[in-house]
């Protein structure tokens, strides 16, 4: 028997539906940036822009969906892609409010006076948090995925609600959904995956192969976004990570071999990894939340009704932890926290359920008592009923953590102030020497340069060289098409693994040569180059102390500028502290490196000022207070951060 009618939904349910969108749509709007956040948001909203081929998988949906909100002719570009993120957040709540509702409905709640709070509360509590408001804010993948995913799991849970039906559209509109999320970001689509089985291995015993066959199909069409990757590559983009012309190429960006062994955390137990999940989602939600939810997952699959639908939920909260557990976790990462998104609102799901279970069960009392001794309840015929005051008032709180949840993600994930990366994109890029080439080791250096590159339309004769991204199929071939005079450079590098001295002097001797200072910089490579900048200048004859000495100072003098630019964001934004620690950190190798120990020291406490309990930084304080000229950093170099 059908758990929840078809027909269900009343002019209250609208109402509640368009507040559980609206509110979040406004409140990410009104705290969105014009200029674009750090890690790969600079690279995804000029893939957006220009239509280009972004890193593996390349991410077809993400650019077309960035390049639909670009046309808005509203605000700067970044702002524009912003809001595009905050709209598919936003109906993704809309997804996610219906389904809760249905949820509630299917433990059979008959009262809108809990239904609807309940749901709405449960909808901001999960939407408004930091981890999911922060992927509405910025150029990314995360809030179009999850977008997808809720699409995906409401349309599930609303065929559960009804089943046995002979209405399978629901499954079909999930089955597009899911090959578009794979289009997007196919390993949080896998990890949703198990929560569905069940559904389809129901349909296909009740109904045959035809339906599957139907829903096979829907996946497929979603899928057919990735056709876009070679037909744009073969026009030569501006970015082409991977140039996917071929077969190789293609499964190669598609199947994101670049990072499959690239977390590093991945040596961690898993189960601390799994607590630091944990941990985090419990920062996002609250303690309370989680054990609430915990208590919500126990009377869903004890609830006979609802019990196919519990474990939908608990399958989404459950393999979304393990999946993102098992690539490794970082705390206060964004990307690691859109990775979440879908198992936050299930988690807040299973929370909600408790609200549903008690009211259920005070209901039942509440008809018990106020039958006549002896009277047969269900004999009694339809009857207005009251909603348990107990189960009005959990409603109540609901909504209240819901709408305070507004103001705490107000305060942590606003980005409406935010204007570090232009800060930084001045002496990194805007402010370069004419026909530079620029060495970027960092992912977010070269992510930066391709979003100026685009937005501002600005500085056609500054040349990157993206370093991380050189072993990317084609990325070499198009570097030496349009610039003859790196060959040399770069097929050196190629050969060597590392960038060889000769070849740099010589290009330098050519054209004003600056490289980003990382440990991957061959130490013949350090005696040649001076602080340029935010970057390092390589000089054609090789530099001297008093080059050095005079660079410390511009250095310094440019900081300064910096930090003044930045203002009260060098406190408030993480990202842009990391980034200004690994700035520091990077100089104090690099001055220590060439014996040049006062500016050393005063890198090392610009640096310790803002992580005072960094390892490296008091090992190398350490040693910089000990004899005289250059030492060996080598113990004191860590790898650099990912994007």
């Amino acid at each position: 028997m059908a758990l929840v009618r078809g027909d269900r939904d009343g002019s209250y349910d609208g109402v509640a539906l368009t507040l559980a969108g609206f509110v979040p749509f406004f409140a990410y709007v009104a705290t969105a940036s014009g200029f674009a956040f750090w890690l790969d948001s600079g690279e995804l909203l000029a893939a957006g822009v220009d239509l280009d081929i972004a890193h593996p998988p390349g991410h077809p949906l993400a650019a077309l969906v960035a390049r639909a909100f670009a046309y808005l002719p509203i605000g700067p570009l970044a702002f524009r892609v912003a809001v595009g993120q905050a709209s598919c957040a936003a109906i993704g709540a809309m997804f996610f409010h219906r389904a809760l509702v249905t949820t509630l409905r299917a433990q059979g709640v008959r009262h809108d006076l809990v239904v609807l709070p309940t749901a709405l509360g449960a909808t901001w509590l999960a939407t408004l948090s930091y981890g999911y408001w922060l992927q509405a804010v910025r150029p990314e993948v995360y809030a179009l995925e999850a977008m997808l995913l809720a699409i995906v799991i409401e349309r599930v849970i609303a065929l559960e609600a009804r089943w046995p039906t002979l209405e399978l559209t629901p499954l079909y509109h999930a089955g597009l959904a899911l090959g578009l999320g794979l289009a997007n970001h196919h390993f949080m689509a896998f990890l949703t995956v198990p929560a569905i089985l069940p559904t389809i291995a129901r349909v296909a015993r009740a109904r045959g192969p035809r339906p599957i066959a139907i829903f096979a199909g829907a996946v497929a069409l979603g899928l057919a976004t990735y056709v876009y990757l070679p037909i744009r590559a073969a026009t030569h983009p501006p970015i082409d990570l991977g140039h996917p012309t071929d077969l190789s190429s293609f499964f190669w960006v598609v199947s994101a071999r670049a990072y499959q062994h690239t977390h590093a955390i991945q040596s961690d137990p898993l189960g601390i990894r799994v607590v630091e999940v944990i941990l985090a989602i419990a920062e996002d939600l609250n303690v309370v939340t989680i054990l609430v939810s915990l208590v919500g997952a126990y009377v869903l699959v004890r609830a006979a009704g609802a019990r196919r639908i519990g474990l939908v939920w608990i399958a989404t909260a459950l393999f979304g932890s393990l999946g993102r557990a098992m690539l490794g976790f970082v705390r206060g990462n964004p990307d690691a926290l859109g990775y979440l998104m879908p198992t936050v609102m299930a988690i807040v799901a299973l929370a909600a359920s408790f609200v549903g279970a008690v009211t259920v069960l005070l209901s039942a009392d509440t008809d018990e008592e106020a039958a006549p001794r002896g009277a047969n309840v269900r004999a009694a015929g339809p009857k207005p009923e009251r909603a348990p005051l107990v189960g009005v008032v959990l409603a109540l709180v609901a909504l209240g953590a819901g709408a305070w949840q507004l103001r705490v993600g107000a305060a942590s994930a606003s980005l409406r102030s935010f204007t570090a990366t232009d800060a930084f994109d001045g002496p990194r890029y805007r402010d370069l020497p004419t026909r530079a080439v620029v060495v970027a080791y960092g992912p977010q250096t070269a992510f930066r340069h391709f979003a100026e590159r685009t937005v501002e339309a600005s500085r056609p004769d500054v040349t990157i060289l993206p370093m991380p991204f050189l072993g990317y199929p084609g990325v070499v071939d198009a570097l030496i098409e349009r610039e003859p005079s790196l060959a040399g450079t770069l097929r050196g590098y190629l050969i060597e693994g590392e960038l060889r001295q000769p070849d740099v002097q010589s290009l330098a001797a050519e054209r004003p040569l600056l490289v980003e200072m990382d440990p991957r910089v061959p130490i013949s490579l350090v005696e040649t180059i001076v602080p340029t900048g935010l970057l390092y200048g390589v000089e054609p004859a090789g530099a001297a102390d008093t080059d050095v000495a005079r660079g410390a100072r511009v250095r310094e003098a440019i900081l300064e500028r910096l930090y003044a630019d930045l203002g009260d964001q060098v406190g408030t934004s993480r990202e842009t502290r990391e980034q200004l620690v690994w700035l520091h950190y990077m100089d104090a190798i690099f001055f220590a490196r060439v014996g040049a120990r006062e500016a050393a020291q005063a890198s090392v406490a610009r640096g310790l000022a803002l992580a005072p309990e960094a390892a490296e930084l008091l090992a190398l304080r350490a040693a910089l207070a000990e004899g005289e000229g250059p030492i060996d950093v080598t113990p004191f170099l860590v790898a650099s951060p990912a994007p």
